[in-house]
């Protein structure tokens, strides 16, 4: 099951395994492709591997040469439990394994199994019965240091690591008792100074990870985010996404508690992008409320409302255990209190409105000034009416696809079909691709692509993308207020799920980018 080789390839070779006339064999490959199709989230039948397996390991002799085959099937068990969030069944496999690795005297199993039931603690909250299994394995490490060679060291990292970690929760729960901070400072300080690891990226960034999440929680945010800033170099090095999500989070909270708002708001955004699946996890759910937050103290009140809503939307899907758990964990206030939020932003939204009239009735006043801006904008949006034009071409379909006569009905129907499309701007939406399109009208894929192909001169993503630059493009033009708002959010407009993949789409059909453009229409309007 080595990651290098692949899932396909790993799950290809437990097939065969699960053939086997070897009982232990057979029970081994069922409990790894469980765990496999569950790590990677591909669907499983988890009511035939659970009967299955636990039916074949009735049959496995409980003998001395079997113990480390149960072992390992007992840790795969845990470890897919985990991964399903069953914590306590994910204990008793756990368990098990501990007392088979313990019986065949396998050192590097026991070890192994004990950081294991050590994590499992940490998640059910019994911090002190994770402690003592921490201390019990760093104990067993240095008992049996010559035995483990190599491996020493590895597990040295994880062990200390994960009794950072330990003290470092236990000091969230009680700030008063600093000996929690300074023994989790103490573990990770003797990991950096060793020399060995320093040479492993992947292992310093870590380190350094860890010690900024301990500097911050101290609210020593200085020392904070100076160990994340060299944690994201190092986790940018290695392509760690995942740390890379965490400590660009974090880097964005001390920046905040620190008042400095456009760096919490860089990382806070980096956070956003890096991103990609669609679970809520706490540090998204907050990244949102405190987006809003910023926004709000720039007064940039429609970005300010986007990330609000954007998180209580988030927040509405949580459980009402989660809540509870999110609330306690980030100090956030009462659900009633976001309503207010909202009923604030708006009434600032509506005194800022009140405002632009305010000042545009003032200049009306002033002629003079009004006639020369007015000129002055005249010329402006020429400029901008060429670059357009010379990028984008969706108006021309648009006003030419119910005039293009063919003599194919066949084909006539399918381009009125997209002429419905166009003009109903359906293309717009999250889901258009080329299946509901051709639902739509009414055909299948192949039928649609290759008539766009044929009377439009391109692929349908080509298709789709023009007509959404072109779309937003003009959108930013006329409308100031949505050239106020994030690219995020002007990615959703135009049917984009990430500000990532819009803007790489902007810039190749207009040249420049969408954080450009807006600057070029403010600055020449």
């Amino acid at each position: 099951m080595n990651r290098k080789i692949g899932i396909d390839s790993s799950l290809y070779y437990m097939d065969k395994l699960s053939q086997s006339d070897n009982i232990s064999y057979k029970t081994f490959a069922y409990a790894a492709i469980e765990y496999l199709k569950t790590r990677e989230k591909q669907p499983v039948d988890i009511n035939y591997y659970k009967n299955t397996i636990q039916s074949s390991l009735l049959n496995i002799p409980e003998t001395k040469q079997n113990y480390s085959m149960l072992f390992d099937i007992y840790i795969l068990l845990g470890n897919t439990n985990k991964r399903r969030n069953l914590i306590k069944p994910a204990l008793d496999h756990y368990l098990k394994a501990e007392n088979y690795a313990l019986q065949s005297d396998d050192v590097e199993r026991i070890i192994k199994i004990k950081g294991n039931i050590a994590l499992i603690y940490q998640d059910m909250d019994e911090l002190e019965k994770a402690l003592l299994k921490g201390k019990e394995t760093l104990a067993l490490l240095e008992e049996k240091k010559q035995v483990l060679g190599n491996k020493y060291l590895t597990q040295k990292y994880k062990t200390e690591l994960n009794l950072g970690a330990i003290y470092t929760t236990l000091y969230k729960k009680d700030t008063l008792n600093h000996k929690f901070i300074d023994s989790a400072l103490t573990h990770y300080n003797k990991l950096l100074k060793n020399k060995d690891l320093n040479n492993e990226d992947y292992y310093t960034a870590r380190i350094y990870y860890s010690l900024g999440t301990a500097y911050s929680l101290k609210k020593e945010y200085g020392n904070a985010n100076m160990y994340l800033d060299k944690s994201l170099t190092l986790f940018k090095k290695v392509n760690s996404l995942s740390y890379l999500y965490k400590a660009n989070y974090n880097s964005g909270y001390n920046h905040f508690m620190s008042n400095d708002y456009d760096k919490a708001k860089k990382h806070f955004l980096h956070a956003l992008n890096l991103k990609k699946d669609t679970l809520l996890d706490y540090n998204y759910i907050n990244t949102l409320n405190y987006l809003s937050k910023i926004y709000s103290q720039q007064k940039k009140i429609d970005s300010a409302n986007y990330f609000l809503n954007s998180f209580l939307k988030a927040y509405s899907k949580m459980s009402t255990k989660e809540r509870q758990q999110f609330k306690e964990a980030y100090k956030i206030d009462k659900e009633t209190d976001f309503k207010k939020k909202i009923h604030k932003l708006n009434k600032q939204t509506y005194l800022y409105t009140l405002l632009i009239s305010i000042l545009v009735l003032t200049l009306i006043v002033a002629g003079i000034f009004i006639i020369k801006n007015k000129r002055e904008k005249n010329k402006a949006k020429s400029k901008l009416d060429e670059l357009l034009a010379k990028h984008s071409n969706s108006e021309y379909n648009l006003n030419t696809s119910n005039r293009i006569k063919i003599n194919d009905e066949q084909h006539q129907q399918i381009i009125d079909g997209l002429f419905k499309i166009e003009k109903n701007h359906y293309y717009l939406k999250e889901d258009f691709n080329l299946y509901n399109a051709a639902k739509k009208i009414g055909t299948n894929t192949t039928y649609l692509s290759n008539v766009i192909k044929k009377y439009k001169k391109m692929s349908f993503n080509d298709y789709t993308n023009e007509l959404r630059i072109d779309y937003i493009a003009k959108l930013l033009t006329n409308d100031k207020k949505i050239r106020s708002y994030t690219t995020q959010a002007i990615a959703e407009i135009a049917g984009y799920k990430n500000a990532k993949s819009f803007t790489r789409i902007f810039k190749k059909y207009t040249g420049i980018t969408p954080y450009q453009f807006i600057e070029k229409i403010n600055k020449e309007l």
